[in-house]
């Protein structure tokens, strides 16, 4: 096993920390780990055209530009996070990366909610809308200070019964902190930003969505990345390989339930 050994609270716990609060440090990779996301992260940088002329770069499909990125999708207390919180009929629907060296600041908000046609298409409020997504934060430089670019979230604003505004200033907002490799998670419903870096280091950070498999998906299909057709079978499940039917399945049958043997091998 090369994670290094999370917080001292159990899944539950944590899970019932992201149901009512929205939001939690699950923990920190270990440093072997966190050092090869970075040197991914960066490799992509370096070769990407849409790197802007001042060095920021907001990459989709993250996961797939980069074979080593995948290494961190089934560390197990985030894979035993998302399917306590979700099931296992889950899977990676989005994947960004992002580099932000400092800059001057610039008064944006950039408050949002991930899913936003979700509820408008279906006609529910935002309370009234399910927890279908799981978002994931991992931290691949130091962000000591909420001017290191972190990310902000406002707690329980996923139980909202009043409406916000992405242009406002959100008073509740809490920065998230930590060390290379710190993973956090957080509801998709729940309102977020980037805080703008004034800092004195770039930015690295790579980001997932955990979504049940019927979900569409906003990366580049799972078929079209020819390395990941040899990774092992609940790796493969997360990034996307639809070989057991999203809509049906048995229990034991994905390769990310609990009770397959693949899962109990792997945790």
């Amino acid at each position: 096993m090369t994670y290094s050994t999370p917080a001292e609270t159990t899944t539950v716990e944590t899970a019932k920390t992201v149901a009512d609060a929205g939001w939690s440090v699950v923990g920190v990779l270990d440093r072997p780990l966190s050092h090869r996301l970075l040197r991914a992260v960066d490799e992509v940088a370096a070769r990407s055209p849409d790197v802007s002329a001042a060095g920021q770069l907001h990459q989709l499909s993250g996961l797939a530009q980069h074979p080593d990125l995948a290494a961190v999708v089934d560390w197990p207390p985030l894979l035993g996070l998302a399917v306590e919180l979700l099931s296992p009929n889950v899977y990676i629907n989005h994947s960004h990366l992002d580099v932000h060296p400092p800059h001057p600041p610039t008064g944006a908000h950039r408050w949002h909610r991930d899913n936003g046609l979700m509820g408008r298409d279906m006609r529910l409020l935002w309370r009234e809308q399910p927890r279908v997504t799981l978002k994931v934060a991992v931290y691949l430089t130091d962000v000591e200070s909420p001017d290191d670019g972190a990310l902000e979230v406002v707690p329980r604003s996923h139980l909202d019964t009043a409406s916000r505004y992405p242009t406002e200033e959100q008073p509740g907002g809490v920065p998230i902190l930590g060390p290379a490799g710190t993973v956090a998670v957080f509801d998709a419903r729940l309102w977020h930003r980037r805080r703008d870096n004034l800092g004195a280091r770039i930015r690295r950070a790579m980001f997932m969505a955990y979504s049940y498999r019927w979900l569409t998906s906003r990366d580049i299909p799972f078929e079209e990345v020819p390395e990941w057709g040899g990774l092992p079978p609940i790796r493969r499940q997360l990034l996307g390989d639809t070989t057991v039917d999203p809509f049906y399945w048995a229990t034991g049958e994905l390769p990310l339930d609990p009770r397959s043997t693949g899962f109990q091998e792997a945790a």
